[in-house]
């Protein structure tokens, strides 16, 4: 049922209705709008009333009933113009809007929308060409006056603006005060077009001179062009105050303001006067209230009285006339400092002078530049973050200073006790400043740097401030001052970072230690230009705590060292400048000692230090004892000695040099580590050492005990044999060994093995040997384990350790090795881990790494291959890439996922360091799928028709080379695999021996290959990875990698190794986008940890984390 039109306006009041008929003819058709939203459409129009106000009522087609009404009105909503909007809603537009079938007003609602936006367009448009369009003179009875005043004690005009009417007789009605200047600019209310480009002129004043958050009752005009001042009064609706009194009129009779000093005798000041001059007229500003000073540009008058305005000659502003009424009466004193502005600022300079000032002496002569350094310590505090440095730059006269970048050619200064006008040399001044600037890269005047970087001072005294970087004006001041050579004068504050004096003479002194023995005290000192000698330690280490980041290696290495360090030495004394260059060295090989309460040294580190002296470049004074211990171990570690009479061979150069390093290890009681290189003859070295020892009587009932693997035992009776075979050897192995304990002592070597040690302990302990030897002495890395804990425990002369890779994983087998050979020598376990191993693994401690290295240098000899062994051939490796078949690759992925999984369950509830069991397992099983598919021995695999990529590959690459007549090991750590292989090669028809933990006849198996029987020689990783002597072969394949390089290393040198005269060729077969590749970046990561530590020019690395090994099952 159709509602009525009360029905319809239900939700406004009777007075909205009643009022609402009034506004009906209000409403801007052309502004009306509707918005649909559903079911819901809103009408929007503009209503005129008391101003224009936006009036939007919803209707719902649904329910046929309007639900809101919003206006802009005072009243907000549910007003007259809300009702006014929906009885012409209710009357024109109701029955359009009425809800209909879905479909139909679905329709119609599609239909009506472009409509709508056009419509919408059309009314924007329309606006548009009335604003650009020449507006048509309105009918309105709408006006505007203005009210003009002046605030006491203000240079500020404001006026208010007043809606008016004009009444039939044209005079001025129903003035009342209008703030709603919006409507005026927006056209919302009617005036003449010339009455509105009037306002909006006078408006944009008003904006310039708004103050945000405050209020204001009028508008703010100062600073208005003269011009559009001269319009504004012309345009007659001007008043001043009140509309009461007559409008405003221009007149062209003008002003001119003159400004003259007089004389107040009674107290020895000065008063500014302000007379304005028109047509032989005279009048004073302050005894004339009724000419007010408009701040126009340039300034106008307002004639009260006259009700009249016009110009304002003079070319002084209406605010320097308005600050000058202001002036008091000032005192002789202050009036040379009011002349001294004059002379700065040009707006006054054209001010008459004070009759005081007029008859004072000139002075003329050359600037002395001036550096003032301190003259804002908080400033120079924060300035160090910017890299710079602050300094004040003035020019002393004989009349007095002036600061740089003053103003005006003159100051006036006080000379002999008198004012004077003393005249600035400008270039001079400017020519210093540029000398200045020559000599400091970096120079810069604050003024023009980031706001944020400058003080917070005045303009004026800003414009004297220069900056450097702080090294910059350093190396300018000490050792010698090149500022002061070039004619400037320093001064310093009591805050000044710069008042330095020149560090000479440092020292450094060794001085054996009372209280321990082999232990030496270091000292270092240094002088200042007064003579005074200071501790050096302690003041760097003072330095150390205030900068920590000293102490780092890559902050050291990137420092200047044209640079300078400063220190305080006392609080009355100037710092103490210390060159960058004689103290970086100290730091990079003092810092850890400056940490420390103890500042003392055993002998290693001791002549460690000796071996620094040309770096350090000081003067040093050392204990006459720690000279020769240095000189000993230097001469030892160089001296190179014949083969012995009696070894049947002859050693090569570094052969000699390593028996020689033997030899003085023996002698000067210590033990060491034989790391060559795998295939440069530890074991002839080591046989042509004993030879020695045995030809001096050393060995005479106490023999050399050597431990070995048991693989090995035949390779040193057989090498023993051939070099040395004067020496006697015994051998204790087998189930009847027990037999021969007796008969230790009338041997000269002794071979057992690492199982054997832990078992014969008790036979073993009874004897005393003069060298006990470990081959492959990585076995025991582990501190902790039995073969490890009674060879420490054995009673030998002297010991030693021969191993290709001292260290394969971490700092910790090395600890472990020197434990056996020096205790103590690497400190307790926990201090070594504290202080070396955590630092170099953790966090890559290059200083500590080059200290561990300095340390244990002297008692590890490596040399590689390609350093000494120049006959052998070149090894080359080859990264050989396989992609996996699409079968294959699905079941990587599959068993990928499935790992990944577990393991995040399995550590989540076990932690990390109890799950690496379930880690390796799962490792183990994503590796086999990459060697094949049948190894998982899982009942979805059919071993018979499971498919490589990788044994493809392998056949296709050894089937050729056989043909070729290559000779080609391959290596695998899958026994099971290795199986597979052989069946591979049966069907090929080629012939191949294998070596695995469970062969029997190692050595036929070696002679049957290395004398060309067969072709292919399958070994696993771990039987074959050490003792086998193999140059019979010029190719080596590793079908799967392995975590450790160091073990792959070792078994492609079962070839590349002395007496090889081929070269080789090492095949790595890597599984694309699997843990094969991940592995290789593994490899990498332990080398470098191992090769910093044995090497003295590679840099550090890190250890493997949880995230890491997390990252080994992610998906590719």
């Amino acid at each position: 049922m159709m509602p009525s039109l009360m029905q319809f306006l239900s939700r406004f009041s009777a007075a909205a209705i009643q009022r609402s008929l009034n506004y009906m003819d209000k409403i801007d058709l052309e502004t009306i709008e509707f918005f649909k939203e559903g079911v819901s459409i809103s009408m929007y129009a503009q209503i005129e009333g008391t101003d224009y106000y936006d009036t939007v009522i919803t209707y719902n087609s649904k329910q046929d009933r309007l639900t809101d009404s919003d206006c802009s009105c005072p009243v907000g909503y549910d007003c007259k113009h809300g009702a006014a909007l929906a009885r012409l809603f209710y009357q024109d537009y109701r029955e359009k809007y009425q809800k209909r079938p879905a479909q139909a007003h679905a329709s119609a609602a599609a239909s009506q929308l472009p409509h709508f936006q056009a419509q919408r367009w059309l009314n924007d448009f329309k606006r548009h060409l009335e604003q650009a369009e020449p507006q048509q003179p309105a009918k309105t009875g709408n006006y505007l006056i203005y009210l003009l005043d002046q605030p006491f004690g203000s240079n500020n005009v404001v006026l208010d603006v007043y809606k008016a009417r004009l009444n039939k007789r044209g005079d001025i009605a129903d003035a009342s005060r209008y703030s709603s200047y919006d409507n005026i600019v927006q056209r919302r209310l009617t005036l003449p077009e010339a009455k509105r480009q009037l306002f909006n002129q006078i408006y944009f004043y008003g904006q310039l001179n708004r103050s945000g958050g405050h209020y204001q009752s009028g508008l703010n005009i100062s600073g208005i062009l003269q011009e559009h001042f001269k319009a504004f009064i012309q345009s007659g609706d001007v008043y001043w105050q009140s509309k009461s009194s007559p409008a405003l009129a221009w007149t062209e009779q003008e002003y001119l303001a003159e400004l003259a000093w007089q004389n107040q005798q009674e107290n020895d000041s000065e008063r500014l006067s302000i007379e304005l001059v028109s047509a032989g007229r005279r009048l004073s500003l302050s005894a004339s209230p009724h000419i007010r000073i408009m701040p126009s540009q340039p300034p106008c008058y307002i004639d009260i009285s006259q009700h009249t305005a016009g110009r304002l000659q003079g070319g002084y502003s209406a605010e320097l006339l308005h600050q000058l009424q202001q002036m008091p009466e000032l005192p002789a004193a202050l009036l040379e400092e009011f002349e001294q502005l004059a002379s700065q600022y040009p707006s006054i300079r054209q001010m008459p002078k004070p009759k005081h000032m007029q008859n004072i002496a000139h002075l003329a002569g050359n600037p002395q530049p001036v550096l003032r350094f301190g003259v804002l310590p908080l400033f120079d505090h924060q300035a160090r973050y910017y890299d710079y440095a602050l300094a004040e730059i003035e020019f002393a006269y004989a009349g007095g200073r002036v600061k740089a970048g003053a103003a005006g050619g003159y100051f006036l200064g006080r000379h002999q006790g008198k004012t004077v006008r003393q005249q600035r040399d400008l270039v001079q001044e400017l020519q210093a400043v540029k000398r200045l600037q020559l000599l400091l890269p970096s120079f810069k005047w604050v003024k023009n740097l980031a706001k944020k970087q400058q003080p917070d001072v005045q303009p004026e005294a800003l414009e004297a401030l220069a900056c450097a970087k702080p090294q910059d004006w350093i190396r300018q001041l000490v050792p010698s001052n090149q500022i002061e050579l070039m004619g400037w004068k320093i001064e310093h504050t009591a805050h000044s970072q710069f008042n330095l004096q020149h560090a000479a003479n440092m020292q450094i002194s060794l001085d054996e230690s009372g209280s321990r023995q082999d232990w030496f005290n270091i000292g270092a000192t240094i002088q200042d230009s007064a003579g005074n000698s200071y501790d050096l330690l302690d003041l760097i280490a003072g330095l150390v705590q205030k900068f920590p980041a000293l102490l780092d290696a890559a902050t050291l290495e990137n420092l200047d060292e044209n640079g300078i360090f400063t220190l305080n030495t006392a609080p009355s004394q100037p710092d103490l400048a210390l060159p960058v260059k004689d103290i970086k060295p100290v730091l990079q090989h003092l810092g850890s000692m400056l940490q420390q309460d103890s500042r003392s040294l055993d002998r290693y580190d001791a002549s460690q230090l000796l071996e620094l002296q040309h770096h350090l470049g000081m003067e040093w004074q050392v204990s006459q004892r720690l000279q020769q211990f240095a000189e000993r171990f230097k001469q030892g570690c160089r001296q190179q000695l014949p083969t012995p009479p009696g070894f049947q061979g002859e050693l090569r150069p570094y052969q000699q040099q390593g028996l020689g390093w033997l030899q003085f290890l023996r002698e000067t009681q210590h033990g060491g580590i034989l790391a060559d290189d795998m295939g440069l003859g530890k074991t002839a070295q080591t046989l042509a050492h004993l030879l020695m020892e045995k030809q001096a009587g050393r060995l005479r009932g106490a023999p050399a005990l050597i431990v070995a693997p048991t693989s090995l035992m035949h390779n040193w009776l057989k090498e023993a044999g051939k070099f040395a075979p004067d020496l006697s050897i015994l051998l204790l192995q087998g189930q009847n060994r027990h037999q021969h304990f007796e008969q230790i002592p009338q041997h000269d070597i002794v071979l057992t093995t690492y199982p054997l040690l832990a078992k014969d302990e008790a036979q073993l302990s009874q004897y005393e040997y003069h060298q006990l030897i470990l081959d492959e002495a990585q076995n025991i890395k582990n501190p902790r384990a039995k073969a490890a804990h009674v060879a420490r425990h054995l009673k030998a002369r002297h010991r030693l350790c021969l191993t290709g890779t001292p260290m394969e994983n971490h700092l910790g087998e090395l600890w472990s090795l020197f434990y056996f050979l020096m205790p103590g020598f690497l400190y307790p376990q926990e201090e070594f881990n504290k202080k070396y191993r955590h630092p170099i693994e953790k966090h890559g401690d290059q200083q500590l790494r080059q200290k561990l290295v300095s340390r244990i240098g002297p008692f590890i000899l490596r040399r590689l291959k390609t350093e000494v062994a120049k006959e052998l051939p070149e090894k080359t490796v080859i990264e050989v890439n396989i992609d996996m078949d699409k079968q294959q690759s699905r079941l990587y992925e599959a068993v990928r996922a499935a790992m990944q999984e577990n393991i995040q369950q399995i550590i989540a509830e076990k932690g990390f360091k109890r799950s690496q069991i379930h880690i390796l397992d799962a490792l183990l099983k994503l590796r086999q799928v990459c060697c094949h598919p049948s190894l998982l021995q899982l009942d979805s695999v059919n071993s018979a028709q499971a498919q490589s990529a990788k044994l493809e590959q392998l056949m296709e690459m050894a089937v050729p080379m056989v043909e070729e007549g290559r000779k080609i090991l391959i290596f695998s750590q899958f026994t099971s695999m290795l199986e597979l292989i052989e069946q591979r090669l049966t069907s090929a028809g080629i012939g191949y021996v294998k070596l695995t933990g469970k062969t029997k006849k190692r050595a036929e198996a070696v002679d049957a290959f290395q004398s060309g029987q067969v072709p292919v020689f399958l070994i696993s990783l771990k039987a074959g990875g050490v003792g086998l002597n193999l140059t019979a072969a010029d190719t080596v394949m590793h079908y799967d990698p392995w975590w450790n390089p160091a073990a792959e290393d070792q078994a492609s040198d079962r070839a590349w190794r002395i007496g090889q005269d081929k070269p080789v060729f090492v095949y790595k077969l890597i599984t694309n986008q699997s843990i094969e590749e991940k592995i290789l970046a593994l490899q990498k990561n332990k080398a470098q940890l191992a090769q910093s530590i044995l090497s003295a020019d590679h840099e550090g690395e890190v250890k493997l984390t949880e995230e890491d090994v997390m990252k080994l099952f992610e998906e590719f």
